[in-house]
């Protein structure tokens, strides 16, 4: 059973400061929400993704502007909670025709993260299905930074001209159709298995690593898309042999996909570094008392039990 956090008093200074900073992210992603619509609206080649975010852009900006101007009200923090927290794989989806919603999404994660929410913990059965699912995705997702990696080498060195339009052609195909679900669902289901238990998002530096590294694909991912585009047209036809300065750029971008995501597989194993300061913040509080008393062993036990987390 979680203790409560009693002995946890919030400082004025530093709640009216992360009031001001969420402000301010709101208003930013109010006017990125009108750029990128100005910027999906010229585009004629947006496709039906581009759209859709035609359409999702207008509303999500006179939402966060009114969201800007009301935040601190009892009903805007848990609105805020629920719409960041979609918001940010959502963008990761629409950032396909456009570069601009990988912005909003570094902006949707950053408010959310300011807002400290709050969620239930998983039952154990519960736990032990999206720790399965997650781990499933998270290799699959692996397996498939390396088959890409493969493939754009592949384009770059053959000098089999239809070899090489094809290893594009099959890359492209991979990002939409694979690669973008296999992305969203991986990190969903690890921030489900991280917020659902003792983890935590940021009490731990190995899980706070492995989400920044995560997060820092799909960031490059928008800019990932256009190249296999172009590199496909290129080489279509059998036009030349040469993919052009564009194919080593694309082949390090899925170099450093595999680096990263090898990495975090590692962070998951060996979970190194111990807690953050938000981490020691949490056990310190759950170690205060009323009075001053101190804990019994049974209580220090099960405090260190909550220090270690779960066995993942």
């Amino acid at each position: 059973m979680q203790a409560p956090v009693s002995g946890r008093r919030k400082e004025p200074g530093r709640a009216g400061e992360n009031d001001r900073i969420i402000r301010i992210l709101l208003a930013a992603f109010a006017l990125l929400a009108v750029v990128t619509t100005v910027s999906l609206g010229v585009d004629s080649g947006r496709g039906p993704i581009g759209d859709t975010g035609l359409v999702f852009y207008p509303p999500a900006a006179v939402g966060h502007a009114i969201l800007a101007h009301y935040y601190g009200r009892p009903w805007a923090r848990p609105v805020l909670v629920v719409t960041e927290s979609i918001l940010v794989p959502l963008q990761f989806v629409l950032s396909i025709p456009s570069n601009l919603p990988l912005l909003g999404m570094l902006l949707s994660g950053m408010i959310a993260v300011l807002l400290k929410p709050r969620f239930p913990q998983l039952s154990p059965r519960s736990r032990k299905l999206f720790l399965w699912l997650h781990v499933g995705l998270s290799v699959s997702w692996l397996g498939l930074s390396m088959a890409m990696l493969v493939l754009s080498l592949v384009g770059q060195f053959t000098d089999d001209r239809v070899l090489g339009h094809d290893a594009y052609r099959i890359m492209h195909l991979f990002d939409l159709v694979i690669v973008i679900p296999m992305v969203f669902l991986a990190i969903v289901s690890g921030l489900v298995v991280s917020l659902g238990t003792k983890w935590g998002l940021i009490r731990n530096k190995w899980v706070l690593t492995k989400l920044i590294l995560s997060l820092a694909i799909p960031s490059v991912a928008g800019f990932q898309h256009h190249w296999i585009s172009r590199l496909t047209e290129r080489t279509a036809d059998g036009a030349t042999t040469d993919p052009g300065g564009l194919a080593p750029v694309l082949t390090l971008c899925m170099a450093g996909y595999a680096v990263i995501l090898w990495t975090a597989t590692a962070l998951s194993v060996w979970k190194p570094w111990g807690k953050t300061r938000w981490g020691r913040r949490a056990i310190e509080a759950r170690r205060g008392r009323p009075g001053g008393a101190a804990p019994s062993a049974g209580d220090t036990a099960a405090l260190r039990a909550v220090a270690e987390g779960p066995a993942v």
